[in-house]
């Protein structure tokens, strides 16, 4: 009896855990102005890969927004970094680098932390709020952390496909990445998630991560014309950065 109380308490944390996620969907870098009506939120659709305007690796960082959005405008995350390569390649990268793909629902997440307990498995894909890029939301999310302590304390990112390709013909990746260290209340009273001020620690975790995992074949860090060295988070926090986007070429 004694065990399957244990058992049963465990699934219940694991539900909690899951479902306290969708209480935090205002991103904890979205700062209090809309953006310019040059990063509509509305839908569409993506550009088919022979559509796709080839341009070299300076030419796409000269034309990468500063930062995603929510779906009403709010400024998001800083664009910090951009994977090379296709869907399969950066998927085979990032799990071979202990990056874990999270759940894209409340709904999936339950279902999942409720397995993962009953296998004895460390639930630690708790699912992200979405942001938006080139008119639409993320295309993948991952992310890393101490599966007890992930609520408040994980790497994470979200990726969405660009609508150009490199020189070469490769598929191009944006990504907005932050290190979540905590909670906070906005201005509006919210719970959101308080960062890492130094943004330029997560790209480095992105970029060293699948590099020791031996799927890196280069890395750049290029300065856009106009980097976006200072923000306000939600909770009217500063964080700060050199500018810089990494680029990883993926093999």
């Amino acid at each position: 009896m004694r065990a399957i109380f244990r058992r049963v308490s465990r699934v219940g944390w694991a539900v909690l855990v899951a479902f306290a996620a969708s209480a935090f969907a205002i991103p904890a870098a979205a700062a209090q102005s809309p953006v310019s009506p040059a990063q509509p939120a509305t839908k569409q659709s993506q550009t088919t890969p022979e559509a796709k305007p080839k341009l070299n690796i300076e030419e796409i960082v000269a034309r990468l927004p500063q930062r995603v959005t929510s779906k009403s405008g709010m400024p998001g995350d800083m664009v910090n970094f951009v994977l090379v390569g296709t869907r399969a390649q950066v998927q085979k990268a990032l799990e071979a680098a202990d990056w874990e793909p999270v759940d894209p629902n409340v709904q999936d997440a339950i279902t999942h932390a409720i397995q993962d307990v009953l296998q004895h498995r460390a639930y630690s894909q708790m699912p992200m709020s979405q942001l938006y890029l080139f008119g639409r939301p993320q295309d993948m999310g991952y992310a890393q952390g101490i599966p007890l302590e992930i609520m408040q304390n994980r790497d994470h990112f979200r990726l969405w496909e660009a609508p150009w390709l490199t020189s070469e013909g490769r598929t191009v990746w944006v990504g907005a990445g932050t290190h979540d260290t905590g909670f906070e209340r906005d201005p509006a009273g919210q719970m959101t998630h308080s960062i890492d001020p130094d943004v330029d620690h997560e790209p480095e975790h992105i970029v060293d991560s699948p590099k020791q995992a031996g799927a890196v074949k280069d890395v750049r860090y290029l300065a856009p014309k106009d980097p976006l060295l200072k923000g306000l988070t939600a909770t009217g926090d500063q964080f700060h950065s050199d500018g810089r986007v990494a680029v990883i070429e993926l093999k």
